[in-house]
């Protein structure tokens, strides 16, 4: 382990569960295609992914479960890992998912070879500035051996300038707890002390309030996740050039944000913004100078080996379904000066024709009403928002659909359900026809369970099941209200994607 360590200070430290839902093929074709990028998979039921730094391989997995003609690697440096994701795809019934204790710094382009898949997806998710340049070459490396022409990469890291407010502040914890030797739990305890520490006594170099506040919530909800985040002396974020530049070598060219509404222009920048971007000299990267003016702290990027116009229909032929409960319909982004959303005579249109069914962008953009609104405007708030779900494949409704996804979400569900501080986790619950899964917190998920194993949509009776009958009156309140305001607004739409 200590030289595991020397390429990444966290490597005795398990990680937190998550999921990545940027990680979704159906969104990855959606942001594609709204950067005017091609990415159209021939066979979208015969792909390969593999998933680089997988932690406990819940992404993995997820996408696994979802498409089971994929072959699904996930790479980790901590066996413990490793055990845990193969642990997870087993009790699930999942056999097309696998997991490899793997360094990258240690192989060249034919040990990747040698050992992993040609794959259309690679994903890089928060690795890129926990590592140090041997890891960060070896990435290259295996990028340059293993991704297929036309394939693309996730590429996710801390971003600068947005984190330059952290910098000073990650260096004087990683110092203060440097040789502090207990449980991963107290070190992050040590490294919440730390900072409080600098912000009792008045620190000016420490992130804005709203941001050190969110620093200081996750450091109490879970402070082994503080070991991985900031007590490594390899933390560096990254100027977007700068990562568009290391992967030059493998071939790769930049496709878009796999987050949109975070980078686009006209929700996210004011017009003399816009005209000073386009005003700059041409050695000024866009991304970076965009960068300036966005409050950007993370990038989810998308790079591909060989970027090329989208076809025209591209984006009008991706077909959405909703993903909320049409009467409650929400198209709310957040931008850089408050809360954008479309019009409520825009949302009604738009919840009325996709409470019949999937729709393509194209269709609603033809709709009678919505003359005023673009088609990339359309996507992008129903899509970002969280109102509707790009579809991978067509959704269908049958048993042994709903039971494959009922098994993954059930044992995603039970080996977590035991461990301490998971109640702010991101989960997922699998759906086919996304080709992935849909974001729920582990109480959701508890709930979609139940539902999915025969339970009625009743709150009382669902409350009743998930709650210890030791527990006092008011805790079965409170979940029978919880559940009712949850059951309102997505019954329909895990209904919809056949979920149920």
């Amino acid at each position: 382990m200590s030289d595991a360590k020397s390429r990444y200070g966290a490597a005795d430290v398990r990680y937190v569960t998550a999921f990545q839902a940027e990680a979704s093929p159906a969104r990855l074709h959606f942001a594609m295609a709204l950067a005017d990028a091609h990415w159209e998979p021939a066979d979208r039921d015969r792909l390969t992914v593999l998933d680089i730094g997988c932690g406990r391989g819940v992404t993995a997995r997820l996408l696994a479960a979802a498409n089971p003609g994929w072959d699904v690697v996930g790479l980790d440096l901590q066996p413990v890992h490793i055990v845990e994701a193969r642990e997870g795809v087993a009790a699930a019934g999942i056999d097309n998912a696998r997991f490899l204790e793997m360094d990258v710094a240690e192989l060249d382009e034919a040990g990747f070879a040698a050992q992993l898949p040609e794959a259309d997806i690679v994903l890089c998710w928060g690795v890129w500035t926990w590592v140090p340049d041997a890891v960060r070459d070896g990435i290259v490396r295996l990028l340059k051996s293993r991704l297929k022409p036309g394939g693309i990469v996730l590429m996710a890291y801390n971003a600068l300038p947005g984190f330059s407010d952290a910098v000073v502040m990650q260096r004087l914890i990683e110092e203060a707890c440097r040789d502090i030797r207990g449980t991963p739990h107290e070190r992050g305890a040590a490294a919440f002390e730390a900072i409080e520490a600098l912000k009792g006594a008045g620190a000016h170099y420490l992130p804005i309030e709203q941001v050190l506040g969110h620093i200081l919530a996750s450091a109490k909800r879970s402070p082994s996740y503080m070991v991985h985040e900031w007590l490594t002396s390899f933390w560096r974020p990254a100027y977007h050039a700068d990562v568009a530049k290391a992967l030059v070598p493998a071939r790769l060219e930049f496709g878009g944000s796999a987050n949109p509404s975070r980078s686009m222009p006209s929700l996210q920048l004011t017009p003399a913004q816009r005209q000073v971007i386009e005003n700059a000299p041409a050695g000024i990267h866009r991304e970076t100078l965009a960068d300036m003016f966005l409050q950007r702290r993370f990038r989810a990027d998308i790079f591909v080996r060989g970027r090329r116009p989208a076809r025209p229909l591209a984006l009008a032929e991706i077909q959405v379904a909703l993903g909320m409960a049409p009467e409650l319909l929400d198209t709310s982004v957040t931008t850089s000066s408050g809360e954008a959303t479309l019009k409520d005579e825009h949302n009604a249109i738009l919840a009325r024709a996709l409470a019949d069914g999937p729709r393509t962008l194209g269709e609603l953009a033809a709709l009678p009403g919505l003359g005023d609104l673009s088609l990339p405007e359309i996507g992008l708030m129903l899509v970002e928002s969280g109102a509707a779900h790009p579809l991978w494949r067509p959704i269908v409704h049958d048993l042994a659909a709903v039971a494959g996804s009922a098994r993954s979400n059930e044992a995603l569900l039970t080996i977590l359900a035991g461990e301490p501080g998971t109640g702010g986790a991101v989960l997922g619950a699998v759906v086919p026809a996304l080709g992935s899964a849909i974001t729920a917190s582990p109480s959701d998920l508890a709930v979609l369970v139940e539902l999915q194993k025969g339970a009625p949509a009743d709150p009382a009776a669902i409350a009743a099941r998930l709650i210890p009958p030791e527990m006092p009156p008011e805790a079965l309140a409170n979940a029978t209200a919880a559940i009712e305001r949850l059951l309102a607004l997505r019954l329909s739409a895990w209904r919809g994607l056949g979920l149920l």
